[in-house]
């Protein structure tokens, strides 16, 4: 008996509606919430308060300063990430020896609590913007080797045997076979890692408080301003999901071959 595809993607005018459908039901779910009273204001915002908090951000600048001060620490971070994590991770994948000299030194702290290293790259980079960068760098790059290495991994063994019927040595079957063949899958990588670093941004910026989206959502915390606690937090969402979303357009553009 054959099963086919029960979650077949929604195509066409459903596309577009179904997702907003989505997404203002939860906004009027939040809406009774608030208004009711079955939610204390004091702990989540009306909408329209949060909306005008919002909108606030960005009459008065704080959207566009603070939001670019967000941006670039992330960039800076997952620039760095891609350009020292992924040679290392293709060198773990490909080469063995490698491998066993840096996976148990490097894997393990996928799981390690990133937030408490916080106080050591203080130390070491005290408390400006070299610091945040440093630190959401280090909060991707464990994540984004692993990746890597999976991604060479994961290349069928039908293009090794390929490069070698071509006559390719080990280095050439690297570079002209495999990274290719895993490039899309290191690109999700790099993707997921993005989304990781927008995670830790908050615990980033919230040290030495000056600039970003952190330090907004900290100092309204600090001066009780629910709504636009809120909003900071929303914008981040926001400004997150749709660098994701030119990511995927991108992998789209670029590796839409991958199948």
């Amino acid at each position: 008996m054959r099963i086919g595809y029960l979650a077949l993607p929604v195509r066409g005018v459903q596309a577009r509606l179904l997702p907003a459908a989505g997404v203002l039901g939860i906004v009027a779910v939040w809406a009774l919430a608030t208004e009711t009273g079955y939610v204390k204001t004091a702990f989540l915002p009306t909408p329209s308060d949060t909306f005008s908090a919002l909108l606030g951000m960005f009459t008065d600048g704080t959207a566009v300063r603070d939001g670019w001060a967000s941006i670039r620490r992330v960039l800076y971070a997952i620039t760095m990430a891609s350009l020292i994590g992924i040679p290392i991770g293709i060198a773990m994948g490909a080469f063995g020896r490698v491998e066993a000299v840096l996976k148990w030194i490097i894997f393990p702290f996928r799981t390690a609590p990133i937030t408490a290293f916080i106080p050591i790259f203080m130390l070491i980079f005290g408390i400006g913007d070299e610091m945040k960068v440093w630190f959401l760098f280090f909060g991707t790059v464990v994540y984004l080797i692993p990746l890597t290495f999976d991604s060479i991994r994961a290349v069928p063994h039908e293009y090794i045997d390929a490069a070698m019927d071509y006559g390719f040595r080990p280095w050439g079957s690297l570079w002209h076979f495999i990274i290719p063949a895993a490039w899309p899958r290191i690109f999700d990588g790099i993707k997921v890692c993005t989304g990781i670093a927008w995670t830790y941004l908050v615990a980033a910026e919230i040290v030495n408080v000056t600039t970003g989206l952190g330090a907004v959502v900290q100092q309204a915390q600090r001066f009780q301003n629910t709504p636009r606690v809120w909003a900071g937090i929303l914008l981040i969402l926001v400004i997150g999901n749709l660098t994701d979303f030119l990511l995927g357009k991108i992998r789209d553009r670029y590796f839409g071959w991958e199948v």
